[in-house]
């Protein structure tokens, strides 16, 4: 013990014979490091607190234009735990000014008493606001007056720090999945649109076999529906029921809510009401699986099965309101099977996703870094070809019947096999002219795509 100690303070030594460095040479300087009793001072779970909160000290330094020498930053991890000391730069507050703003960084933060944000004058003084701080664990009493009366155990400070560091950590790593799934789901909306040439759909420069809507009604569309997806990321993080259908009541009280503000936005057209579905579920159970560490492809069949249950029978086997029957209730009465649209798609765990489109998109992007127009293109029409030639549009058979729906899908497969053939072209234009004389619009086929390239890019970031 008195070996470690002894290391302890020449460690402590070397940080002042630092911070007095930088006071001969005329300046000031801040400093940051945890209070950890005991030992260890730092192990991996201590030292990624320390990295964010000195990411958030930047953050904070620079937002108040608080500047520092970046050059002669000095960061380590020894004996004594982590430390950081950089030299401030001429800033237009006071060294008492830049001592306060320190101190409501340590007074707000979830790990604020853990802190240790001192700040040296340029005679290498401390600067002091005078202030006693509380107590870490009893936020009642003086610290030093607590640490002198030995109030609280040694096992019990360090075991509220574990929970307080877990838990810190745990809300960073709940906010950055959630954000990256929020932004994939927004980017794989934008990309199906802008996704050019398609058949029938909606793109940069066509209106496809659409005479109510455009490229700019899926913008507005997909960016008012943009707020809602980190809502329903963050409600599948947090989802700690066993039973997911649970879960249900909420995820439609979201997709209603997302719905009333895509018809308002798009003055009643309905631009996204498949994606809407597909992705607030693809949302839920992504998160749901990587807030527990376990993602994978089957893990989400299985649990989107889970959630889901007997979706067709419940949704469309019987009326949910009275009136006339939905164009889905009418394809499931007439042909069975083959009409239960996106809710047997659902149902069955997604099987024109896994078993078609994310083949595809991985055989193009699986080991891509970094993806542009060009390469996109190239994956999502292959992939868009793979979902219209399996997938029963349930809108094309109501609007057009069986022939039409599996002329599409002959004439989609046909390009599909030969997408990387000198025919291709012609076969693709083709599938347009099809899709343009018998004014049909695959749009189940373009939120799969969506769906598709959002699970593609989980599985990737996140598996």
């Amino acid at each position: 013990m008195s070996d470690v100690l002894g290391k302890i303070l020449k460690a402590r030594d070397q940080r002042s014979v630092l911070r007095k460095g930088i006071s001969e040479s005329g300046q000031e300087s801040l400093s940051l490091n945890l209070n950890i009793p005991g030992f260890p001072k730092s192990d991996d779970k201590i030292h990624s607190c320390f990295k964010q909160v000195l990411a958030e000290l930047k953050r904070h330094l620079l937002s108040h234009r608080i500047l520092i020498d970046s050059k002669q930053e000095h960061c380590a991890v020894d004996v004594a735990g982590d430390f950081y000391l950089v030299p401030l730069l001429e800033n237009s507050y006071s060294i008492d000014e830049i001592k306060q703003i320190t101190e409501k960084f340590e007074e707000t933060h979830s790990l604020g008493r853990l802190l240790d944000v001192d700040i040296t004058n340029s005679k290498g003084g401390p600067v002091s606001s005078g202030k006693a701080k509380l107590c870490y664990f009893c936020n009642e009493k003086p610290a030093l007056v607590c640490m002198r009366e030995q109030n609280h155990s040694y096992a019990d400070i360090r075991q509220k720090i574990t929970e307080d560091m877990d838990q810190y950590l745990s809300l960073i790593r709940k906010d950055e999945v959630c954000k990256s799934l929020a932004s994939n789901a927004l980017k794989s909306l934008l990309h199906e649109v802008a996704l050019s040439p398609k058949p029938g759909l909606v793109d940069r420069n066509s209106n496809g076999s659409h005479d109510d809507m455009d490229f700019s009604t899926f913008i507005d569309s997909a960016s008012v529906l943009s707020v809602y997806f980190k809502e329903i990321a963050e409600y599948g993080f947090s989802y700690t029921n066993k039973d997911l259908k649970e879960a249900l009541p909420e995820l439609r009280r979201i997709g209603l809510l997302m719905e009333e503000d895509m018809f308002r936005e798009t003055n009643g057209i309905n631009t996204h009401k498949g994606a809407i579905f597909l992705l607030g579920f693809s949302l839920f159970v992504s998160a749901h699986l990587i807030a527990k560490r376990s993602f994978s492809y089957q893990a989400f069949v299985d649990l989107i099965k889970d959630l889901n249950g007997n979706l067709v029978e419940r949704e469309l086997g019987r009326k949910l309101y009275n009136g006339n029957q939905t164009h889905g209730e009418v394809c499931f009465e007439k042909y069975g099977t083959k009409g239960q649209g996106i809710r047997g798609e659902i149902q069955a765990g997604l099987p024109s996703v896994f078993q078609h489109a994310i083949p595809v998109l991985e055989s193009h992007l699986q080991n891509k870094q970094r993806t542009d127009d060009k390469i996109l293109h190239k994956s999502l029409t292959h992939a868009l070809l793979a979902l219209i030639a399996n997938n029963d549009d349930s809108n094309i058979l109501y609007r057009k019947g069986v022939e039409v729906l599996d002329g599409l899908k002959q004439k989609a497969n046909e390009a599909f096999l030969n997408f990387e053939n000198d025919q291709f072209e012609v076969l693709y234009n083709d599938l347009i002219d099809y899709c343009e004389k018998n004014h049909i619009s695959p749009g189940g086929s373009a939120d799969l795509l969506a769906v598709s390239y959002f699970i593609f890019t989980a599985n990737k970031q996140h598996a």
